[in-house]
């Protein structure tokens, strides 16, 4: 009898090994399929999400309405890609259960018990999904929720300083309590909506099922006129009793993946969506190329643009508001968009009009010729489309009508082409002073030469001195450490590093001591770069040999003079 004992114990301690391994085995092929799944998913969306400035598109210009794609593409990618992978386990293993159960019971009940059993599974199923309400929308909803909310603490953690400096905690204090509370509303009622049919799942799949499990159970024992002894039908029974348990029970989680599929709808929506959008940025971008490549066939057939260019939102605001007679003026060749041309042509704006995305005129029929080496001096109210101009220069946004001419920088096609941008806050990057100097390319050790020089043109060096990283600094924010001038220092030394052909400074030295910008300004001639300075000092006017004046009357009316005694 010991030796049977031991027998036993020692085939449970060597199933329980096996079933350990088993089990854990299934949840870590799980997290692996969710891990790998996530992966590849979200790589296929960085690439798609940063390609031809569609995250730009989708942000500044609205094109696809993608709203909180942060939320989108951290958060609901997750969650997809968790739901997903989890389906696997929720539905194999019961799946299996149910069949080798109910082939064990056919062969001690027979089927016929099994079919009323099954049956009812199969009817109650259908009662719950029939009465379920629609919570794959409602999932959509909460998601979208809470990316709100999160997106108010992102802004007030981005104008932390300005808030401080207004004391707006208590203003900020109530936009965050109203956001939470419309979040916690909507979850309390989605979550009571859960309870509801939680009740009804539990009843129909777990205690009305063992009323009808019962009977069926019962029936085929009691009704047994067989020689059979009753230490062997009790015995029968017993497994019997087991299978059917067990059965229900896989059957009642197959029931319930139902829930899962709700759930996996809801996030399948939000990440549909993401695609979608992204999708159709593209979609808006190569049919916007097309119908300029058209010419003038492409001007005037409307429906072959982009229902997310500019220029197409311009013309659906005219159509709405019955001005503008329909169609917004042509240049004179009839077509519209940026040509690349031989690097001694220089920039040419021809017959050159700019909405904003709202149906602002900024700027209308602007000509302005630049030969290589003459800088542009622009001036203008705020609004008056300073920046907007060099947004259609640089690619970012599209002409209304006419075209620009622009140089194929170092061979370069003109989908490469780059207008540098020095904005009057330049962006800063999350890395290295190294980084900050060579964005957007990656930081390279070989170039710290390079580095060096362009830092010592705009009297940075101290930040490489006072630090024993040097240009490996890696502070937790830059944007905390740098004061107004340093960092309009950090972009004016990414531009000396880079020396592109043009660039683009919008109040690029507003925070920079004035004796300083004649040095800086010379330095640019110096390196080849032709500038096209946004400024409100007029002092700056000396360093140009153009000066280009928006009036912002809402006519896009504009002056071109030449400055006498323009100098590098």
């Amino acid at each position: 009898v010991m030796e049977e004992v031991f027998m036993v114990l020692g085939d449970f301690f060597v199933s329980g090994v096996a079933a350990s391994v088993v089990n854990s085995a299934l949840k870590y092929l799980t997290n692996s399929i969710t891990v790998a799944f996530r992966q590849r998913l979200t790589l296929y969306v960085h690439a798609r999400y940063l390609r031809d400035r569609a995250y730009y598109r989708a942000a500044v210009l609205r094109v696809g309405n993608l709203d909180n794609a942060d939320q989108r593409i951290v958060e609901d990618l997750n969650q997809f890609c968790a739901t997903a992978s989890d389906l696997f386990a929720r539905t194999f293993k019961p799946l299996l259960d149910v069949v080798l159960s109910t082939h064990r019971m056919g062969e001690s009940m027979g089927y016929s018990g099994l079919t009323i059993l099954y049956s009812y599974f199969f009817l109650s199923g259908a009662v719950i999904r029939a009465v379920s309400p629609p919570f794959s929308e409602y999932i959509a909803r909460t998601q979208k929720l809470e990316g709100d909310f999160r997106r108010m603490h992102s802004r007030l953690i981005t104008h932390a300083e300005e808030v401080a400096f207004l004391d707006g905690a208590r203003r900020e204090r109530d936009i965050l309590d109203a956001k939470l509370d419309k979040t916690t509303t909507w979850s309390s009622f989605y979550f009571y909506l859960q309870f509801k049919q939680g009740v009804i799942d539990q009843y129909f799949v777990k205690y009305f099922a063992s009323m009808i499990g019962w009977p069926v159970l019962a029936f085929p024992f009691l009704a047994d006129t067989s020689s059979r002894s009753a230490a062997e039908i009790a015995a029968r029974y017993r497994e019997s009793d087991t299978l059917i348990q067990s059965a229900s029970s896989s059957i009642g989680d197959l029931m319930m993946v139902y829930k899962k599929l709700q759930r996996l709808a809801g996030f399948t929506a939000r990440v549909m969506d993401l695609l979608e959008a992204v999708d159709s940025i593209h979609d808006a971008k190569e049919t916007t190329a097309g119908a300029i490549e058209d010419g003038s066939e492409g001007a005037d057939a409307g429906e072959s643009e982009s229902v997310g260019s500019v220029g197409t939102m311009v013309r659906e605001y005219e159509k709405r508001t019955g001005s503008g007679g329909g169609k917004i003026g042509r240049s004179g060749g009839g077509g519209r968009g940026v040509i690349a041309s031989s690097s001694e042509e220089g920039v040419r704006f021809s017959g050159v009009t700019v909405y904003s995305p709202d149906g602002r005129l900024l700027v209308k029929e602007v000509n302005l010729t630049l030969a290589p080496g003459e800088n542009l001096f622009v001036t203008g109210a705020n609004g008056a489309g300073k920046t907007s101009l060099f947004r259609v220069l640089a690619g970012l946004w599209e002409p209304t009508a006419g075209t620009i001419t622009r140089p194929d920088v170092a061979g370069a096609t003109d989908e490469s082409f780059q207008v540098f941008y020095v904005p009057q806050k330049p962006y800063l990057v999350s890395g290295t002073l190294r980084d900050q100097v060579m964005y957007p390319l990656p930081g390279d050790p070989e170039r710290d030469d390079d580095v060096v020089e362009a830092l010592s043109r705009v009297n940075l060096m101290k930040l490489v001195r006072t630090s024993p990283e040097g240009l490996n600094r890696l502070p937790h924010d830059w944007a905390d450490v740098l004061s107004g001038g340093e960092k309009q220092r950090v972009g004016l030394a990414r531009l000396y590093f880079h020396k592109p052909a043009y660039a683009v400074l919008d109040e690029a030295t507003s925070a920079i001591n004035p004796d300083e910008e004649g040095a800086f300004y010379s330095h640019l001639g110096t390196l080849g770069i032709t500038a096209f300075s946004i400024a409100h000092r007029l002092e700056l006017k000396r360093f140009h040999h153009q000066h280009l004046h928006f009036h912002a009357d809402g006519t896009g009316g504009w002056t071109l003079e030449r400055i006498k005694g323009g100098k590098r």
